[in-house]
């Protein structure tokens, strides 16, 4: 049976990796900020079959610590710091945290296989956000587009990935990197656009049916996944996917804003207005970020399998199960 160390087990694609693994019968340890961790969509029964650890990515001590205590098979490196948005109120920690807890992890499996010890297929959860400006001028983006980051998040997440990949290069480490494309669906936190939109439209649901939704750029287009596909292609990558290479991972579809809250307010029955959120509109930002997957699909056989309607209505079924 395979050991899985999955770093940032408790967030929203964490859960459903650990969920997508057990699936599948195999051993999991989940590294969280603390222990015991606060659970969103893991049921309880799943949860108690994870071996849960603490580690503080800004602590290289905690992350040597963690690393020596498991002889994984296998490590999803998902933890970190995750919106583009709040990193340009703190860059520092964007940095410090996807940048150089990635580095600690890095270092201390690289000391472990120098060492003749477990040698994991490592797979590193990087952000499409690295392409930027890049957006702008390839549609679809593949893996060969240039790396032009607009956000300091999205600088972190293009540093993380050339460390990934100078660790493999230098030190022989078994590392794939993906360019996640967003992503959304069962716990989500609403700070992220389509469970803020599902938020909205429940809450016009409950008052009648009509008013307004709060929204940023209303014409930004961007390419769609649903988390539960986004897990399996983590999972397959690690199983066939090519040691060195970076992945996108993406639908292959790009949405307006407006078009999903549109889908949400059919699936609820009411009639929206729109009024702009200076809150939530980005410093930088591109009309259209829209992806091929088509090495994934090449190497590994994976595709989307949920479609983005599926996931919208699973977000107001569950602001509706929220009361």
């Amino acid at each position: 049976m395979t050991l899985n160390l999955v770093t940032g087990a408790d967030g929203f694609v964490g859960q459903h990796l650990v969920a997508e693994l057990l699936k599948q019968g195999e051993d999991v340890v989940g590294a969280v900020q603390r222990t015991p961790p606060r659970l969103t969509t893991l049921a309880d029964e799943e949860a108690a079959r994870v071996q849960w650890t603490a580690m503080d990515l800004e602590r290289g001590d905690t992350v040597e610590a963690l690393v020596d205590g498991v002889d994984a098979d296998r490590v999803f490196h998902l933890a970190g710091l995750a919106s583009p948005l709040a990193s340009f109120g703190e860059p520092v920690s964007s940095l410090r945290v996807n940048v150089v807890g990635t580095l600690f992890l890095l270092e201390a499996l690289a000391r472990r296989r120098r060492t003749g010890k477990t040698d994991p297929v490592i797979l590193i959860s990087g952000s499409a956000h690295v392409y930027g400006a890049a957006a702008s001028r390839y549609r679809p983006l593949t893996e060969e587009s240039p790396l032009e980051p607009l956000s300091p998040y999205a600088v972190s997440k293009a540093a993380q990935e050339m460390l990934g990949l100078q660790y493999h290069r230098g030190f022989a480490l078994p590392v794939i990197v993906t360019r996640s494309f967003n992503h959304t669906g069962p716990g989500q936190s609403p700070s992220f656009v389509a469970p803020h939109l599902a938020a909205q439209v429940h809450a016009l649901r409950q008052r009648g049916g009509k008013g307004a939704v709060r929204l940023g750029n209303a014409d930004a287009r961007r390419d769609f996944t649903d988390v539960r596909d986004v897990v399996r292609a983590y999972v397959a990558l690690t199983d066939r996917g090519r040691i060195g290479e970076v992945y996108n991972v993406c639908s292959g579809f790009s949405y307006a804003v407006r078009d999903l809250l549109a889908v949400l307010a059919g699936l609820a029955g009411v009639d929206v207005e729109t009024e702009t959120d200076p809150q939530s509109t980005r410093p930088a930002d591109v009309p259209e970020m829209l992806g091929s997957y088509a090495r994934l699909a090449a190497d590994t056989g994976w595709s989307p399998q949920i479609e983005i309607r599926s996931s919208l209505a699973d977000l107001l079924e569950e602001q509706g199960a929220d009361g």
